[in-house]
């Protein structure tokens, strides 16, 4: 999985990813293109990277600046060195290409070999961003330039020129051929060094943390930080929120409406998104564990290219994701409200047959959120829900584990404190009580 399949996600990493402060497309593109990760050694040196920037944001901004500055001058000539190690002969244009990119890498310190390549395309010493093909390179060349200047309408003696600028245009390459591997790795480098900068203010910024890697999930104090924005417009704090959850071991979350739990699963999904691809997460501590695949099932799932309705979207999505449980491989799903679009009856039945169904799964790490009340063998987290004797809509969106997987019957106390018609509320708080209790 890449970077660019995840952006677009239900759980908002679009929104941190708009944050970014890169200074080159090229480094975009190579974010993009970004591998999801599953060693955690391999995130564990990509953080040793970011940590470094991390620190020089605190300790030297000034620094910081400079080289965001310099990065602005980097660009993708992925092409031209393809062609270079290929064996093909450039041209003017593309030796300033990879002129620039030895002098760029030179002045952020990443000098392996530039030295090198910079007197190849830099004769005179002159130390300037320009490419020509200079008098220095041969005596012939300057003989011919010379005498062309004095008889421009000579034919012979232009075409003597052309070969001749040919000539070192093909030395030229030879000499720089070897270099080509160097230079293709100079060029990752340098986005690199984009990315992790980008990544360092964004911890800054959003008050991210460096997650540890373990053998199960446990998070404190995890927040969503597009969420949390839109409510500090507001002059209002989101709430942290701890969770955990371990593989094998099914994980549903109950609460009312308007009780954070989308909102937690949300936060869940990037988190662990954000831990794979190498990134800072929200929330004040956590440890996470690397998963294969990530399956994220939300939102009303309908689609109107295909016909499908909500019901059946939702249901295919996460057919596939069975799918690529039974295959194999460590796998999170987290499942927003199953079946919620269908009636209670069948809606009950399906939650509670998707945990059997998945039950027993070392390799899985189920978290499940539902209005219905199921009970099953593994940990039910419940949110504390409306703070009792408060007015106004006060909510305790703090989740805690409980041993009852009984739904709590919070919503009409919620229309109620949203100022619902009153008749109405206590017409359907009746006929609960008559019905249903």
């Amino acid at each position: 999985m890449k970077f660019r399949e995840i952006v677009e996600s239900p759980c908002g990493v679009r929104y941190l990813f708009d944050e970014l402060r890169l200074q080159s497309g090229f480094a975009r593109k190579v974010l993009l293109d970004r591998e999801m990760m599953t060693d955690p050694g391999q995130i564990d040196d990509v953080y040793a990277a970011v940590r470094e920037y991390v620190e020089m944001v605190h300790a030297d901004r000034r620094r910081v600046e400079d080289l965001r500055f310099r990065l602005q001058g980097l660009r993708d000539i992925s092409g031209t060195l393809a062609s270079l190690k290929a064996g093909a002969v450039l041209d003017e244009v593309e030796f300033f290409e990879i002129k620039h990119l030895a002098m760029l890498a030179e002045s952020l310190g990443q000098e392996r070999d530039m030295d090198r390549v910079i007197s190849i395309l830099d004769p005179d010493g002159l130390k300037i961003g320009t490419f020509y093909l200079y008098d220095s390179y041969s005596g012939e060349l300057r003989r011919l330039r010379d005498a062309v200047d004095r008889d421009p309408d000579d034919e012979q003696l232009r075409e003597q020129l052309l070969n001749e600028e040919d000539r070192i245009k093909k030395n030229l390459s030879d000499l720089l051929r070897p270099h080509a591997a160097i230079l293709q790795e100079t060029l990752m480098a340098l986005a690199g060094m984009d990315i992790s900068i980008a990544q360092a203010l964004l911890v800054k910024d959003f008050g991210l943390t460096f997650p540890v890697s373990g053998q199960r999930t446990e998070i404190h104090g995890m927040f969503h930080p597009e969420v949390r924005t839109v409510l500090r417009a507001k002059g209002l704090d989101f709430q942290r929120v701890d969770f955990s959850f371990d593989l094998g071991v099914p994980a549903t979350v109950i609460g009312a409406n308007m009780g954070g739990k989308t909102v937690a699963l949300k936060t869940l999904c990037m988190i662990q998104y954000l831990y794979q691809f190498g990134f800072a997460v929200p929330a004040e501590a956590a440890t996470l564990m690397p998963f294969d695949d990530i399956r994220f099932c939300i939102g009303d799932e309908q689609n109107e290219k295909t016909g499908l309705s909500s019901f059946a979207a939702e249901m295919q999505r996460i057919d596939r994701a069975i799918t690529s449980i039974e295959q194999g491989g460590r796998v999170l799903l987290l499942v927003d409200e199953p079946a919620r679009t269908t009636n209670p009856v069948e809606g009950t039945a399906l939650v509670a047959a998707l945990l059997q169904r998945l039950a027993g799964k070392r390799d899985l790490a189920l978290v499940l959120t539902t209005h219905y009340t199921v009970a099953h063998e593994g940990q039910c987290w419940r949110v504390q829900g409306l703070v009792p004797g408060t007015k106004g809509r006060t909510m305790d969106y703090r989740l805690v584990k409980t041993a009852s997987h009984e739904v709590p019957h919070e919503a009409l106390n919620i229309a109620r404190e949203l100022g619902i018609d009153a008749q109405w509320i206590d017409m359907a708080d009746i006929i609960m009580k008559r019905d249903y209790e």
